[in-house]
C-alpha cells in the first residue's frame, strides 16, 4: 500500500470532480490517499510525508493558479514521484511542462481533460437555454477509463518526460495587445464581485471556500471581496441562494455545482 497526497485547485467543480474520482480508484487499489484542496492555508502546509504526490488544477489564460505554482516550490528537492493532471475547456499551453521541469519534479504521469467552460457558463448562458447545452456538451468522454490509466501511470512511478505543444511556439502570432486585453477582461471583473444583500442568507460558505481568503463579512453582516482573487467563480457557483454577482454580467445566469458527466 503506497501513501498518496492528491491536491486539487478548483473553482467551479471539474478538478474537483476528476479529483474524487482519482482518489476512489486509488483507494479501490488498496491505497491510503489524503485529499487536500488547494488553498492560502494548505500550500504552507504541504507535502509532508507521502510516497507519490499528485496535483491537480484548472487552466487559467494557457497557465496554472498562482496558488498552484506557489505549492510547486513546496516540493522542489523532494524526489517524490509525481502526477499532473489539469482540466480544461481549449487549450492547456505547456501548463503542466512548466510546474515540472523548472523545478526539477519528478514527472511521472500526466492526464489533460476537456471540461464545460464554466466561467462561460456564468457570463453567457441562461439556465435551460440552448447555449448552456452546447457548452456542457464539449467536455472529454470515458473520463473513468481516463482516470485509470493514469492513476496506473501514477503508480508505476517511472519518470516521463513532458513535451511542449506544438502550438505554443506559434504563439507570437497573437498580437501582444489581444493577449493583453484577455488578462486585462479578468482582472476588471475583480472589483466588479458583490452580494446581493436581500437575497444573501449569511451562511457565510464564500468566506469559508474561497482559496484565497478574498471574502470576508463586515461589522453590518455584508460580505465583501478584496483583490486577491483569481476569478475562479466558486463563490459565483457555489452561492446557495445566487446572491454573488458579478457586475450585471451573472445575473440570472446558469449556476455549475455539480458535474454530471461519466
Amino acid at each position: 500500500m503506497k501513501t498518496v497526497e492528491l491536491y486539487y485547485y478548483s473553482g467551479a467543480g471539474n478538478t474537483k470532480f476528476v479529483a474524487q474520482k482519482t482518489s476512489s480508484q486509488l483507494k479501490k487499489l488498496g491505497h491510503d490517499v489524503r485529499l487536500i484542496r488547494v488553498s492560502q492555508t494548505s500550500v504552507s502546509t504541504a507535502f509532508q510525508d507521502a510516497d507519490i504526490y499528485i496535483i491537480g488544477f484548472p487552466i487559467y489564460g494557457l497557465t496554472s493558479p498562482q496558488l498552484v505554482k506557489d505549492l510547486i516550490h513546496q516540493i522542489d528537492g523532494k524526489g517524490k514521484p509525481v502526477g499532473f493532471f489539469c482540466t480544461k475547456a481549449l487549450i492547456s499551453g505547456n501548463s503542466i511542462q512548466e510546474l515540472g521541469q523548472p523545478n526539477g519534479i519528478n514527472t511521472v504521469a500526466k492526464m489533460e481533460l476537456y471540461m464545460p467552460a464554466t466561467d462561460m457558463l456564468a457570463f453567457l448562458a441562461y439556465p435551460q437555454s440552448f447555449t448552456e447545452k452546447i457548452i456542457k456538451f464539449f467536455h472529454s468522454r470515458r473520463i473513468d477509463n481516463r482516470v485509470e490509466k493514469f492513476v496506473s501511470q501514477v503508480l508505476r512511478s517511472n519518470p516521463i518526460t513532458v513535451r511542449g505543444k506544438w502550438y505554443v511556439p506559434l504563439s507570437f502570432l497573437i498580437p501582444r495587445k489581444a493577449v493583453e486585453a484577455f488578462h486585462g477582461m479578468y482582472s476588471k471583473l475583480i472589483p466588479q464581485f458583490y452580494s446581493q444583500v436581500d437575497i444573501c442568507t449569511k451562511c457565510m460558505k464564500c468566506v469559508r471556500e474561497c482559496p484565497r481568503d478574498n471574502i470576508w463579512m463586515d461589522t453590518q453582516g455584508h460580505i465583501q471581496f478584496g483583490t486577491s482573487c483569481d476569478v475562479c467563480l466558486h463563490c459565483v457557483h457555489h452561492c446557495p441562494p445566487h446572491s454573488i454577482q458579478v457586475g450585471r454580467s451573472t445575473l440570472g445566469k446558469t449556476r455549475y455545482r455539480r458535474p454530471s458527466i461519466k
